[in-house]
């Protein structure tokens, strides 16, 4: 996509929910797709962790894009259930944590394509290290979303296990235990942080 406005990324706040709950219906699956209660302790929590993407348009500025995170002290064994969808943040999050979890990260359909995410889930990455001491980040990606999936690992992250049936299985599955609903968690080491 040409001819986008240069995105503005800032710290998301508590009048931006309805706007990064747009971006998060368009983006996923109904079962898929958080609670608001979810987002809203996510910028209260680690609002350092919860940056969105702004554009000017003519009617104003939009939320064109948000990546959200939280803090987990490192373990070479994550239990799987840290990864649940919907979980609070209050049960996982450590601010002397040193892995950078990223639980949620979109942007909004009409404007893919500009570079807008590389940006922001760069931003998230460089401004929670330059904070924080952080020896790597991990997050968990459909194996049906193979863009994500291809960025991700541009952008320096291995596939290092996978959840069979993570996610709801695709239209194009033949069943609920095809891998094509797998979760498949991806970790990147920023050791030179440390």
């Amino acid at each position: 996509m040409e001819n986008l406005p240069p995105a503005t990324i800032r710290k998301a706040n508590a009048g931006d929910i309805d706007g990064i709950m747009k971006i998060e219906r368009l983006s996923f699956h109904s079962e898929v797709v958080e609670s608001k209660k979810v987002f809203e302790d996510r910028i209260a929590v680690f609002p350092d962790g919860f940056l969105i993407a702004e554009i000017e348009t003519k009617g104003g500025k939009i939320i064109a894009g948000y990546v959200s995170s939280e803090l987990w002290p490192y373990s070479e064994a994550i239990p799987y259930s840290n990864f649940s969808l919907n979980h609070s943040i209050y049960e996982t999050h450590s601010n002397d944590g040193d892995e950078l979890y990223i639980s949620s990260f979109a942007v909004d359909p009409s404007v893919r394509g500009g570079k807008i995410g590389k940006h922001l889930f760069t931003a998230l990455i460089d401004c929670v290290s330059k904070k924080y001491k952080l020896k790597s980040a991990i997050l968990m990606v459909s194996s049906d979303w193979q863009n994500a999936y291809k960025m991700y690992q541009k952008e320096g992250f291995a596939a290092v296990s996978k959840i069979s049936g993570f996610f709801p299985a695709s239209e194009n599955s033949g069943s609920e235990d095809d891998l094509s609903s797998a979760g498949i968690i991806m970790k990147k080491c920023l050791i030179n942080n440390y």
